[in-house]
């Protein structure tokens, strides 16, 4: 994941949906990259459900204009119609092809409660598309990141995604060896073990790669219940960034025990990037990708 040229904003023109909104337009100027706002009206209720698409996509368009710097980049506006919000976004991102999805991630949200059961499943996972799921407002650039590991070769692409995210500060690699007996303890209690690095040196720099500039890099070593520590130590470490690996049953997912992936997502307070692979798929992922999120057998750009 070393750029990125296409954004995909998932959108629910919310009131809170702005932060998501003016994260994507954050990258897009960054990286120059094309962001396309994507909002799904379903059914006919709610405030845009009896609009036109092109009267929605306009007020999707005066969103962008309004968030800082988008102005200046290349932007577009897509309005579709469709009863499940998942399949729709997949549709439109297997022909679009993003090198990032961003969505917002609400208080008890209906759409983001769907992202959260269903898309992380259905979309970002699928493909290996990453998904980066706002929940706070983007007042400066990402500065501190926890990625956990667990030295799988899923553990790669997400150091990767919280590299590129970050021009500066500091990347936090975390590794949690499973002890489930001490799941109920907190990190400060007194008899907590806490690992020395040492001890897993060769596998932190497996996981890092050939690192040229950028942010620091620490790592940390926990024992315990990944899931509690990963949220335990996000909290107390005032990350504005956790990149996790991909959702799928295996890598860090797998090591989340009795946690879901969603479960562990919604505990975190901060923005949460999932999944991450180099830009530049083939057009087999496209086509699969486009199979699952168009069970109507139409195209996803909504326009009837």
């Amino acid at each position: 994941m070393a750029s990125l040229r296409r954004i995909l904003l998932a959108t629910d023109l919310e009131p809170k949906s702005d932060r998501a909104l003016e994260r994507a337009v954050q990258l897009a100027c960054r990286f120059d990259a094309e962001l396309t706002a994507l909002h799904v009206v379903e059914g006919s209720g709610g405030p845009y459900g009896c609009l036109p698409l092109h009267h929605v996509e306009a007020e999707l368009q005066r969103h962008i204009l309004a968030a800082p710097g988008g102005t200046e980049i290349r932007a577009q506006a897509v309005a579709v119609r469709g009863e499940a919000v998942e399949h729709r976004v997949a549709g439109y991102a297997g022909l679009w092809l993003p090198d990032l999805l961003v969505v917002g991630l609400h208080q008890r949200d209906r759409v983001a409660d769907l992202f959260l059961s269903s898309t992380i499943e259905r979309i970002a996972i699928a493909d290996g598309t990453p998904m980066l799921i706002v929940r706070d407002k983007p007042l400066q650039p990402y500065l501190r990141a926890l990625v956990p590991v667990d030295f799988s070769e899923r553990s790669a692409p997400s150091v990767d995604g919280a590299r590129m995210l970050m021009r500066e500060g500091a990347i936090h690699l975390l590794h949690v060896v499973d002890q489930p007996g001490l799941a109920g303890r907190s990190m400060s209690a007194p008899d907590t073990p806490v690992l020395d690095t040492a001890h897993f040196a060769y596998d932190f720099r497996k996981a890092l790669g050939s690192p040229a500039g950028g942010p620091e890099v620490e790592t940390i070593v926990l024992t315990g219940s990944p899931g509690r520590r990963i949220v335990e130590l996000a909290r107390e470490g005032r990350y504005d960034l956790v990149a996790l690996g991909s959702a799928r049953r295996s890598g860090i997912s797998r090591a989340l025990l009795g946690s879901t992936a969603s479960e562990v997502i919604e505990a975190l307070p901060c923005d949460v990037l999932v999944g991450g692979t180099v830009p530049g798929r083939s057009s087999q992922s496209a086509t699969s990708l486009g199979q699952i999120g168009e069970p109507d057998g139409g195209e996803p750009d909504g326009h009837n």
